[in-house]
């Protein structure tokens, strides 16, 4: 236990005393209720398909039983912009972005009499979503003719699909590897990353159809001595093909817009204690890489045809810590938090109002009621503190506007429900 706490201490202030930049981004923390009270902290600690599969996919030859996992998270976001430019005005808008689905499933089988466990999992892994009205009240939302972005709207949503096979080495070694196969669809308005139209305004990108791309992932689990365990785990990037989008020019006639985004590579390790009755703690720590990931790491800033390069996120780290409380056969109690690291600087609030991922720190609690010995159902709740980003202004021409300033201010909650079937 000493070891343990030691261990998080660490973690914690090396995550805290780093610069101040403060989210996971676009990456999902976790998925399903069970993971997600746990905070996401499951790397070393299999308690569910889904959380097995999320993070480390050699810990499913650490579940206890055959599962199926099905869960949603519905994703509540509150998003509020405000700008202002010298003495020509300031004003305030709220976004209505409306609630997300975020749906994940997982189904592991253990093979009798053998050490080979196969895998499937079906996750939401990353996005985003953002809806603002045009407001003349507010430089940055003024209509795109007046110098501003006009409406700013964004979804994006990456769904991955990970077939595994584990190999338990030992009774106390697993090692696992698979593809990953990932699909998205985008849309934003006004539409950045290509080239502007003759008359300086953007075009609105909706996707043609759903892209895909893929990678694959590499785990790591052990069972270690007095009740310890250990994991790790790789994601490589998700190599996904050019996206492209139809548009129109400033004429109302089609044109093809296009932007080359993948999903950063993803290491994470984990450690877990269940050395006393009814509990189980765990912890983790993740690196997610998205400074050479295309689209997200490329430079925030606009070619001579108004076209910007990227976001210029910075890669991050992010530590998160689970508990969980067994009472009697039939009820489980979780509570969970997680810190990160914030791919967006300062400076980059204004190329960041359609994705304003800003989070700090995110609390959850949760529980699951075993119905029968073969079925259990699960219910939790996260909450994201609200943050806040301000840089200035900027211009295709100008760079950064003189006096200007744009502040995105976020907070987030998700509400996630499942059912899991052991047998």
């Amino acid at each position: 236990m000493r070891l343990f706490l030691h261990s998080l201490a660490i973690l914690l202030l090396a995550a805290i005393g780093a610069e101040r930049v403060v989210a996971q981004g676009a990456i999902v923390s976790a998925g399903g209720p069970v993971h997600r009270s746990m905070g996401g902290a499951s790397t070393a600690a299999p308690l569910s398909a889904l959380g097995a599969m999320y993070w480390n996919p050699a810990t499913i030859s650490g579940l206890e039983h055959s599962e199926l996992e099905v869960g949603v998270d519905l994703l509540m976001t509150d998003h509020v912009v405000n700008s202002s430019i010298g003495g020509l005005g300031a004003g305030s808008t709220e976004a209505e972005p409306g609630t997300f689905p975020v749906p994940n499933f997982a189904w592991v089988h253990q093979i009798q009499d053998s050490p080979l466990t196969f895998g499937f999992s079906v996750n939401s892994i990353a996005g985003f979503k953002t809806n603002l009205a045009p407001d003349p009240t507010n430089p940055v939302l003024a209509p795109q003719a007046a110098g501003g972005l006009g409406r700013v709207s964004s979804e994006a949503s990456f769904l991955q699909l990970s077939p595994v096979l584990s190999i338990a080495l030992s009774d106390r070694w697993s090692i696992a590897a698979g593809p990953i196969i990932t699909t998205a669809q985008i849309g934003l308005e006004p539409f950045v990353f290509d080239s502007a139209n003759g008359d300086n305004t953007y075009p609105s990108g909706r996707a043609t159809r759903y892209h895909w791309g893929g990678g694959a992932q590499l785990g790591v689990y052990f069972i270690g001595e007095q009740d310890w365990h250990w994991g790790a785990s790789i994601k490589t990037p998700a190599w996904m093909e050019t996206f492209e989008f139809f548009g129109e020019d400033e004429n109302g006639l089609h044109r093809s817009v296009h932007a080359s985004i993948d999903l950063p590579m993803i290491l994470s390790v984990g450690a877990a204690f269940d050395g006393i009755d009814h509990w189980v703690l765990a912890l983790d720590a993740r690196f997610i890489d998205y400074g050479s990931a295309d689209g997200f790491g490329d430079s925030a800033a606009f070619d001579a045809s108004g076209r910007l390069n990227g976001l210029d996120w910075s890669s991050v780290m992010a530590a998160a810590i689970g508990v969980q409380r067994s009472i009697g056969d039939r009820l489980f109690l979780r509570g969970g938090y997680t810190y990160n690291q914030n791919p967006i600087k300062e400076a980059e609030s204004f190329f960041n109002v359609a994705s304003p991922l800003i989070y700090e720190h995110m609390l959850s609690f949760g529980g699951s009621l075993r119905l029968d010995e073969h079925v259990s159902v699960s219910a939790a709740y996260s909450h994201y503190l609200e943050n806040s980003r301000t840089g200035p202004i900027y211009s295709p021409a100008l760079g950064a506007v003189p006096n200007s300033s744009v502040t995105n201010e976020l907070s987030a909650s998700f509400i996630s429900f499942g059912i899991l079937m052991q047998h």
